[in-house]
């Protein structure tokens, strides 16, 4: 055997010692520590009638339904739009832009659902304004 190995093999468990902890032990006078239980915070629900947050998936296919509407590429803006809807079912702007591409190709009743449910998913501001604009068009 060379020395090497064997400077090695005898040094190994001095090594391995180094490496160790050792276990420590309680004072049998002193109280044992004991943690405090750490509070469980359950999260809160959103509330239902508040308007989803889009993910960045979304506005990438509202921006290629703009695209494809503009290259009247009607069907192919009406998928993009219905994936954004299964992406955030809860995303109202998803579903008032599939409303007004219903209405600009004469679907008044599929405009109308879509109008509505962007409206009933909480719609704001300017969108909602836009939501009702479009119902009252459909309407008279």
């Amino acid at each position: 055997m060379s020395l090497l190995k064997k400077t090695s093999l005898l040094c190994l468990p001095w090594f391995l010692a180094a490496c160790s902890t050792l276990p420590q032990q309680q004072d049998k006078q002193a109280p044992a520590k004991t943690q405090a239980p750490k509070s469980v915070v359950k999260p809160q629900p959103a509330p239902v009638d508040s308007a989803a947050e889009a993910p960045a998936a979304v506005i990438s296919l509202l921006d290629r339904a703009d695209r494809q509407e503009d290259n009247q590429e009607h069907a192919a803006a009406i998928a993009s739009l219905e994936r954004a809807i299964r992406i955030a079912p809860r995303y109202p702007e998803s579903y008032y832009r599939l409303a007004e591409l219903h209405y600009k190709q004469g679907s008044d009743n599929l405009a109308r659902t879509f109008a509505q449910k962007s409206i009933s998913l909480g719609a704001e501001g300017m969108l909602r304004r836009q939501a009702e604009a479009l119902l009252e068009r459909i309407l008279f």
